[in-house]
């Protein structure tokens, strides 16, 4: 089966009531660029939009652009899991199986809250900028550490840690802030142990044994925890 590319994707997500069969999305309207067409967020084989759905509840909308073994088993496995151990730097998904509509043929996506925050590594760059940067970079610090040994101690690796998939969220007052996590395509959870998954991560965070060997366990995010982690000290 030939996957739709993000040009595809784009046509038909102008007209929501008709490439969606869920109701937020439906009736939703998508993010534009200035342009006018539907802002894309691409990574390695799927695409994000935002849609807004009537209620101003703002979900981020996956679209693939090439078949995942087993995609629909793996996202089950790992929305089981996420709900079971709830997780605060983890966000709520759904998998849609006939999700969107394109060239006469559904194709599944993810449906996720969408998470405003800031990358990791621009939260950083203004830290250094900023001149009690240094107290914020220490309890950012500990608050890595925490998430770290919280993923450890629910037996969650999830495959991709790294600036871009690490959002600094603010709290109701400043400066607390909060860690979320997104992208779970990578994602280990005990369900799926006897699997295998195609997604090695970002390369600059991940150990090469890893990128050459494809290893996908309980210990998967060990070495970007550290990574960041180092770096983190560093800048302090």
């Amino acid at each position: 089966m030939t996957w739709p590319i993000c040009s595809d994707y784009q046509e038909v997500i102008q007209h929501p009531k008709r490439c969606f069969q869920d109701p937020d999305l439906k009736e939703g309207q998508v993010r534009v660029d200035r342009y006018g067409l539907p802002q894309a967020i691409t990574g390695n084989f799927a695409i994000v939009f935002q849609v807004t759905s009537p209620n101003g509840q703002r979900w981020a909308v996956k679209c693939f652009t090439r078949e995942v073994p087993s995609l629909r088993e793996r996202y089950q496995a790992i929305s089981e899991h996420l709900q079971r151990v709830r997780l605060p730097c983890m966000v709520d998904f759904h998998y849609l199986d006939s999700g969107i509509l394109v060239r006469g043929r559904w194709y599944p996506i993810l449906k996720m809250h969408w998470v405003e925050g800031k990358p990791l590594n621009a939260f950083v760059r203004d830290c250094l900028n900023n001149h009690n940067g240094r107290e914020t970079l220490q309890a950012l610090t500990q608050l890595w550490l925490r998430l770290a040994q919280n993923l450890r101690d629910k037996n969650i690796g999830h495959g991709d840690l790294q600036h871009g998939n690490v959002l600094m969220v603010p709290g109701s007052e400043a400066p607390v802030v909060f860690l979320r996590l997104v992208d779970y395509d990578g994602m280990y959870v005990p369900a799926l142990a006897q699997t295998t998954s195609t997604e090695r991560g970002h390369p600059n965070y991940q150990h090469p044994k890893r990128l050459e060997q494809g290893y996908y366990g309980p210990d998967v995010d060990r070495f970007s925890h550290l990574v960041i982690y180092t770096a983190l000290r560093c800048l302090m």
